[in-house]
Order: C-alpha cells, then sequence, then structure tokens
C-alpha cells in the first residue's frame, strides 16, 4: 500500500501474515489499556470467564509485562472457533458498553472479515467507508445487502467501514451476493448520487475484483441491475416501537414488559428488546426509557415514529397516550405531543382462535374501505346479540363502545369481548365514561370510512386537549379518547415472558 495525500489507495498492499498480526497487536494494544485487567483481580476475572467459554487453558497474568501477558491471551483465543468473540463478550462483561469494549469488537469483526476475503488487505476501502456515517442510512443498506436478516446495527458501527467488516461475518445464502459485497455495491451507488464517482469506482473496481476471484461475477451482475432507492425515497412509512404488558399471572400487580423496534421500510421485521418484570407502578418509567434509547437509536430517522401500546384488560383503563417522557424534566412531554399513538389487545394476540375473523375483517378493510363502516354499541344491549350484529355484517370494522373496559363493568366487558371474537379491528371508548362530548367526538371520527381517517381525527381531538395545557385538558373530551387499533399484519415476533403463552383470559 502507498500513501497519497494522506488517503490509502490501492497498491501492493500488506502481506496476510501482516494483516493478521497487525490486528492481533492492535487488539492485545485495546485489552491491554483497559481499567479491567489492570487490575489483577480483574484479569483474573476475565481469564476465568474466558477457561469457562472456550474450555481453553489461559495463562494468568501474575508478574508478566501486562502488554506480552494481552497479547499471549489474544493469540490464544484466536487459535480457537469463536475465540475472539469471546474475548470480547467476556470484557464486556466486567465493562460494559465501554470504548474499549467496542474498539474491540471492531477488530474483532476485521479479523472476521480479513478471514473471509482470505487475507486480502481491507484498508483500501477504509477511508471512503469511513466518511459515511449517517445511521439511517448505513441501516438501510445493510438491510438490503442483507435481504432483511440484518435490521439494526450493533452499537460498535459507526461508520460503513464498521458496518463492511461485520457484514463480512454474515452467512451468505446459496446463490447470493455476499451482503458485505452487496453493501459495498449500494455504497458505490450512494456515492454516484452524491456527486462523488471517483471514489464510487474505487470501491467498484476491489469489489469486481472480489467476484472475479470468488467465481461471483454472474451474482454481481444481477444485484448490480437492481434499482437503488436512497433512504429519504422511504422516509414517510412509519418506524414502530412496540411495547407490550404481559401480566404475571402469579404477582397481580406484576408485568412482563416487552419492547419491538421496527424501522424497516422494506417489510416488517420487528427487533426484539430485552424483557424485564416490573410491578405496575414501575411501568410508566419503564416506558420512558424504552423511548429514550429508541430516540438515541433512531437519532437521524427521517420516518414518523408511531408507538403501540398492547396492554391487557386490566390496563385498558391506562391513559397511555398521556404518559411522559422525559418525565423527571422540570415540564415532561405528554407521549401524544411527539407520536402518535395506539393501543393494541394484548388478549387478542395470544389467542389464535379469533384471528381468522381479525384477518378477514382487515382484508375487508384493504380490499374495500368505501364498504367499511362503523358500528355503535348500546347500553342496554345485551352481548348475545351485538356479537350476533358485528358478526353477521363483514363491513363493520369499527365499534364505538358504551363503556370503558378495563374495570369492573360487565357491560364494558362483554362489549369488549364481543369485538374481539368478531374480529373488529378498530374499537373506540371514552375513558372518562360516554357523555355528549364523547358521542358528538366519536361521530365525527368514525365518519371517515378507512381507518385512516379515523386515526387522523382521532389525533386531532387530541390535540385540541393538549393545546388547553395541563391544568386545563382534562375537562377535554381529547383528552379521554382511546382508539384500539390491531393491524394482524403487524405482528410482534417471540420474546421469553414469565406467562402462559395460551392464556387469553379477558376480565376481572
Amino acid at each position: 500500500m502507498i500513501v497519497e495525500g494522506g488517503h490509502e489507495v490501492e497498491g501492493e498492499g500488506r502481506s496476510a501474515a501482516r494483516v493478521r498480526n497487525e490486528l492481533l497487536a492492535e487488539m492485545a494494544g485495546v485489552l491491554a489499556a483497559t481499567d479491567t485487567v489492570r487490575r489483577q483481580t480483574g484479569a483474573e476475572m476475565l481469564v476465568q470467564d474466558l477457561s469457562a467459554e472456550l474450555r481453553l487453558s489461559v495463562d494468568p497474568r501474575q508478574d508478566q509485562p501486562l502488554g506480552l501477558w494481552a497479547r499471549r491471551v489474544v493469540k490464544a483465543c484466536a487459535e480457537v472457533d469463536e475465540g475472539l468473540q469471546a474475548l470480547a463478550r467476556c470484557l464486556g462483561y466486567a465493562e460494559q458498553g465501554s470504548v474499549s469494549v467496542l474498539a474491540l469488537w471492531r477488530l474483532v469483526d476485521e479479523w472476521e472479515a480479513a478471514a473471509f476475503f482470505k487475507d486480502q488487505d481491507l484498508h483500501p476501502l477504509r477511508h471512503v467507508l469511513r466518511e459515511i456515517r449517517s445511521t439511517a442510512l448505513l441501516t438501510t443498506l445493510a438491510r438490503r445487502a442483507s435481504h432483511s436478516r440484518t435490521q439494526e446495527l450493533e452499537e460498535w458501527c459507526e461508520t460503513g467501514w464498521d458496518v463492511f467488516l461485520r457484514l463480512a461475518g454474515n452467512n451468505t445464502a446459496a446463490e447470493e451476493l455476499p451482503p458485505s459485497m452487496a453493501f459495498l455495491s449500494l455504497i458505490s451507488e450512494y456515492l454516484v448520487k452524491e456527486g462523488r464517482a471517483e471514489e464510487a469506482e474505487q470501491l467498484r473496481r476491489w469489489n469486481r475484483k472480489q467476484a472475479q476471484l470468488r467465481g461471483l461475477s454472474e451474482e454481481m451482475a444481477v444485484w448490480q441491475q437492481g434499482e437503488f432507492a436512497s433512504p429519504a425515497e422511504a422516509s414517510l412509512h412509519p418506524a414502530y416501537l412496540l411495547i407490550q404488558f404481559e401480566p404475571d399471572g402469579l404477582e397481580p400487580d406484576s408485568f412482563w414488559v416487552a419492547h419491538w423496534r421496527q424501522s424497516d421500510s422494506d417489510g416488517w421485521h420487528p427487533v426484539p428488546g430485552e424483557t424485564l418484570k416490573l410491578r405496575r407502578d414501575e411501568l410508566q418509567a419503564a416506558v420512558d426509557r424504552l423511548i429514550e434509547q429508541a430516540e438515541e437509536r433512531w437519532w437521524d430517522l427521517r420516518q414518523p415514529v408511531v408507538i403501540e401500546f398492547i396492554l391487557p384488560w386490566s390496563l385498558l383503563g391506562e391513559p397511555v397516550e398521556w404518559w411522559h417522557k422525559e418525565a423527571d424534566a422540570a415540564v415532561p412531554t405528554p407521549l401524544v405531543m411527539d407520536y402518535t399513538i395506539v393501543v393494541r389487545s394484548f388478549e387478542r394476540l395470544r389467542k389464535a382462535a379469533w384471528h381468522r375473523r381479525w384477518n378477514n375483517r382487515w382484508r375487508h378493510l384493504k380490499d374495500r374501505p368505501a364498504e367499511s363502516r362503523s358500528h355503535w354499541s348500546l347500553p342496554n344491549q345485551s352481548a348475545f346479540h351485538l356479537e350476533r350484529e358485528l358478526k353477521s355484517d363483514q363491513q363493520i370494522v369499527c365499534l364505538v363502545l358504551s363503556a370503558p373496559p378495563g374495570g369492573d363493568s360487565p357491560v364494558a366487558h362483554q362489549e369488549f369481548v364481543a369485538a374481539l371474537r368478531a374480529g373488529i379491528p378498530a374499537i373506540l371508548w371514552d375513558r372518562n365514561g360516554s357523555g355528549t362530548a364523547f358521542r358528538e367526538a366519536a361521530a365525527d371520527i368514525v365518519q371517515e370510512r378507512g381507518l385512516a381517517g379515523v386515526l387522523e381525527r382521532t389525533r386531532r381531538w387530541r390535540h385540541e386537549a393538549l393545546a388547553m395545557g395541563p391544568d386545563e385538558w382534562h375537562t377535554h373530551v381529547g383528552r379521554h379518547l382511546a382508539l384500539l387499533l390491531d393491524d394482524p399484519e403487524r405482528m410482534p415476533g417471540p420474546t421469553v415472558s414469565g406467562g402462559d403463552s395460551d392464556s387469553a383470559g379477558i376480565g376481572p
């Protein structure tokens, strides 16, 4: 490799042995500089964790020079399958998310990438790729390059270089261009659109050479025939944060809180987060943290964000739309100010026997929105006749309840269950009762036949209440509107929880 103007360009490059040795030396340097191994007890704990995970005998540090010991540890791990990943993981146990841990993961990815490309010198690509730092762009291109197998970037993937190295370690399906090479092709197209044709051609030359060496010229040609769309062109597809509260089943006041993030404009691929068991009085603070974490991850996302609360019966009375973000601030922000908020039914998601009617109603709504309509439940109507009316008319896609669900009212319980059994995807109610003001608001909301109009009009009523301010908004009907909107095409993925997945009981 030679250097021109401070930039790395293609030359003879480094030998394979030099590539490996320099990476091992860099990893050893990172390890030796950590607070963990500088302390004897920390080094001993790291050795114990490595020995347990790798079934490998790792020399204790004792009186060895720190740099020499770190190099021996790194080399020992490099000789074992997945050994370097275990090293980064074990260091993370001691100092999770530290600068050193992230740096080590980047080097581990580079080691894997060097192996994938048969010890080719990858540094000619580094300068161009390091300049690309948009998280939204890199996430979108990584998804497309991996055919959606990669949904979110790792914490240490901050540049195009980091993402390229990470993708090089991913598995490749038969007759597919490897994700790392597909990523370079997409980056090249992006650079052309940005007027950086010379840099794009540098990446293309390197990619073409690799395709020839690996016998992938045909796969490369097929990939390049695909149409490139910039992330800005897909920015109107919402991102979703799904937050689910599952009753513990043993402790009445406890819930398993699961969440998923979805921002892939090319398909529905929700990414699960950690599941926690919390008390009811801890739920609002947990939601605040989840939203803050999502906003940090989506810092340059151009899409609007929708928050969906998957609530069990016992929490349907909670005004989740008006819970706060930045709750510890002097003036916290109601969620409804920044996001579109909808409620979903936990029991419906879990009760597969109800899904056929639900899917059929949804398909009717999508295929024939002009023939869709709403239905008003009457306070004195029997649950049997309400369910019969709903099931006999497939054009009904929205039910306006006569009483708020979530409490001890048998009327509210029967209405709600009838709607779920009939597969009604949208349910509207007033958490403050069902007075004249609500009936007027509901009449305005459901006059639209499409559910998009229902959602927009509900949002408008809520914002009218919001404009009155914290001292007065409780007097406005928009403060108490609840809209359940269940889309069967947006199902959360699997998660670890403490409840019985076959349980779908509803009611007090």
